[in-house]
C-alpha cells in the first residue's frame, strides 16, 4: 500500500510538472444590438427600418513555455456576421538565439487610430537591443513587407521609426508632459496611389479630479482611406479624416465615456462629414462579468445616407 501510494505522489509531481508551464486564458462577449435607421431625407435612397442581432465572440488563448522559447496560440470563434466562423487570431514560436529574440509564425497586429489589426501568414521577427536602442528586423511571405525599426526612450520620451522596403516610413513619438499624455505617427508613403496615402493622427488624454478628457484626430492626404478602431470605433470600411473628443469618469460604480467625433466617409472633393455621439457605460457584475452598453447617434452629412441610432448591450468575461 505504501508502495501504492509513493508511485501516486510521484505520478502527481511529474504531471504538476509537465503541465506548470502551460496556460490557458479566454474571453467571451455575449452582445445584443438594436439599430434604427432613418430614411434618408432624399426619402429615396434608403428607407428606414429597425433591425435586431444577437452574437457572440468567444476567444481561448494557449501558451506553452520551456525555458526561453514558448508557443502561443488564439482562437475565436464568432458570429457576428450571421455566419459561424473559426478564426486562428495568433499561432506562433518565441524564442531567443543569443540576445537576439526570434518569433514566427501568424499574428495580429495592434488597433490604432489609423488602422485595425490586421493579421498575416509567414511572418518573422527579430530584434536586438544595445545601449537602449531596439533594433527588430520583419518580414513576412507577402511580398514587399520586410522593414527595419529603431526604437528608445530619450527623457521619458518614447520613440519609434520603421523602414520598409518600398521606402515608406511609419514614426511613432509619446510621452506625457505635466501630467498630458500625448501620442503622435506619421505613416509617409513613398509612391502615393489611389487610397495609398499618407496619413498621420494624434491622440491627447489629460486626467483631472478622477474625470479623464481626451482628443483624437487623423488626417489623410487626398483621396486616401483609412479604418480605425480605438477611440472612434471600428470602421466596417475605410474612411478618410476623423476628430473627436471625449470625456470619461466614475460614476456610482459605472464608468460613464462620452464622445462626440466627425469622420469623412470618402476625403473625396464634396463629401459631407458624418456627425456621431456616443454613450458608453460599463459595470463589473458579482458573477465575474462585465456589463457594456453602447449608445451611439449617428447623423450622416450626406442627403442619400440614412441616419442611424444604434444600442448595444454586452455582457462579457475574462478568465
Amino acid at each position: 500500500m505504501k508502495k501504492q501510494l509513493l508511485i501516486a505522489a510521484v505520478a502527481a509531481t511529474m504531471a504538476t510538472a509537465s503541465i506548470a508551464d502551460v496556460s490557458i486564458t479566454g474571453s467571451g462577449k455575449l452582445n445584443f444590438t438594436n439599430t434604427d435607421t432613418t430614411a434618408s431625407s432624399d426619402g429615396t435612397t434608403v428607407a428606414g427600418s429597425t433591425a435586431n442581432a444577437f452574437s457572440t465572440d468567444l476567444i481561448l488563448q494557449v501558451v506553452g513555455k520551456n525555458g526561453d522559447t514558448s508557443v502561443h496560440f488564439k482562437e475565436e470563434f464568432n458570429d457576428a456576421n450571421g455566419t459561424d466562423g473559426m478564426n486562428t487570431k495568433n499561432a506562433y514560436m518565441k524564442s531567443k538565439i543569443g540576445d537576439v529574440n526570434v518569433q514566427a509564425g501568424s499574428w495580429y497586429s495592434a488597433d490604432s487610430l489609423l488602422a485595425n489589426g490586421t493579421g498575416g501568414d509567414g511572418k518573422f521577427s527579430a530584434d536586438y537591443t544595445f545601449e537602449g536602442v531596439k533594433v527588430q528586423f520583419e518580414d513576412a511571405n507577402a511580398n514587399g513587407n520586410s522593414s527595419f525599426t529603431l526604437s528608445g526612450e530619450v527623457a521619458g520620451v518614447t520613440l519609434s521609426h520603421e523602414f520598409f522596403v518600398n521606402d515608406n516610413t511609419d514614426t511613432k513619438i509619446s510621452g506625457s508632459v505635466a501630467g498630458l499624455d500625448l501620442a503622435y505617427r506619421a505613416y509617409d508613403v513613398d509612391t502615393a496611389s489611389g487610397t495609398t496615402q499618407d496619413k498621420e493622427s494624434f491622440e491627447a488624454s489629460y486626467t483631472i479630479n478622477g474625470i479623464t478628457l481626451d482628443y483624437a484626430n487623423v488626417n489623410v492626404d487626398s483621396t486616401g482611406t483609412t479604418t480605425s478602431d480605438a477611440f472612434f470605433g471600428t470602421q466596417a470600411t475605410a474612411v478618410g479624416d476623423m476628430t473627436g473628443v471625449g470625456v470619461k469618469t466614475d460614476l456610482a460604480g459605472n464608468t460613464v465615456q462620452l464622445r462626440s467625433y466627425t469622420i469623412n466617409p470618402t476625403n473625396a472633393a464634396g463629401s459631407t462629414d458624418d456627425d456621431y455621439i456616443k454613450m458608453i457605460v460599463t459595470r463589473p457584475l458579482a458573477s465575474g462579468s462585465t456589463f457594456e452598453m453602447t449608445y451611439t447617434d449617428k447623423n450622416a452629412g450626406a442627403a442619400t445616407i440614412a441616419d442611424t441610432e444604434t444600442l448595444d448591450l454586452e455582457l462579457s468575461v475574462k478568465f
